[in-house]
């Protein structure tokens, strides 16, 4: 009954494996037992073999049947390749890009600090953004939607490009090429188009379009690179932040406002600070972990 069984007994099914991973291998098991058990009537007998030794009553079938007994009842006739084609767990350390061929042709970048879960079948690619930053190129297949899942948002694509970085209150979403689906909880379906950033709150999505200088900051860090251009210090600090192990940290709001600019690698943090100490009212003063204090010269020079 590979084939079979009923769209409530799949869904049963899948809850039922998504519990634990040790669901999902006896599963595994027990579908390899079931393929094994279905093909036993066509193997030829093999030469010479003692027949009479065989214990009454007891086959081949019979066992390899029982070893799947116990998942028989919960998981019959959903065995089939529609659950899980492709599962993969992606995740990056801090300071790491990485970028990942998917099976299907799609292609995605992870930013740094970033998991994202993958769960292929046979009618459906499922992605999760359970932390950071994920850059996605979809391959096209109508009649197998692609979607990401960040919590309570749903975002669908049907051959297209985009960027989802989640901020934890909010998600935030960049599409480079075609068009994407975004659902947050029980609302509608929103399609934002391509050329556009959408803030998903939790019961809202704004959507805003952007050039095309716009979108290159908002992707920029797919070559390694943070672009700036009258951000605040603060937002600044922020992008610099999620690349390094030791944090920097605006001990005096004052400087929080300030706006710069400009283009680093994500690993030239330090050569931002100093640039900072250069050109505008901040010190950093520097910890012996690694660690960063901005503050206002003003305030450094205070007795």
């Amino acid at each position: 009954m590979e084939n079979g069984g009923s769209e409530a007994d799949r869904s049963a099914a899948e809850r039922w494996i998504a519990q634990s991973p040790e669901h999902a291998v006896a599963f595994a098991r027990a579908r390899q037992a079931w393929r094994a058990a279905a093909g036993l009537d066509a193997e030829p007998e093999v030469p010479g073999a003692d027949l009479a030794n065989r214990q009454p009553g007891v086959s081949r079938r019979g066992v390899l049947l029982g070893s799947a007994g116990a998942l028989g009842l919960v998981l019959a006739g959903v065995a089939g390749d529609w659950f899980f084609l492709h599962r993969q767990l992606l995740t990056t350390r801090i300071g790491e890009i990485r970028a990942v061929d998917l099976p299907d042709g799609s292609h995605v970048v992870l930013n740094s600090d970033t998991v994202v879960e993958v769960a292929y079948t046979r009618e459906r690619r499922r992605l999760k953004l359970k932390r950071g930053e994920a850059f996605f190129e979809v391959a096209h297949n109508p009649a197998r939607p692609f979607d990401v899942e960040v919590g309570e948002t749903m975002l669908r694509a049907l051959g297209t490009a985009f960027n989802v970085r989640d901020r934890g209150a909010v998600v935030e979403l960049t599409v480079s090429h075609g068009v994407v689906g975004v659902r947050e909880g029980q609302a509608a379906l929103r399609k934002v188009p391509a050329g556009n950033f959408a803030i998903i709150h939790p019961d809202a999505v704004a959507v805003a379009s952007y050039d095309a200088a716009g979108l290159s900051q908002k992707t920029a860090w797919r070559e390694h690179v943070i672009e700036l251009n009258g951000d605040s210090l603060a937002q600044a600090v922020e992008e610099f932040n999620r690349y390094r192990a030791h944090p920097i940290v605006i001990g005096d709001q004052r400087v929080a406002a300030l706006r710069v600019g400009g283009r680093f690698q994500t690993n030239e943090s330090a050569q931002f600070i100093e640039g900072l100490e250069q050109s505008m009212p901040v010190r950093a003063v520097r910890d012996a972990d690694g660690g960063v204090l901005l503050l206002s010269s003003d305030e450094i020079a205070q007795p």
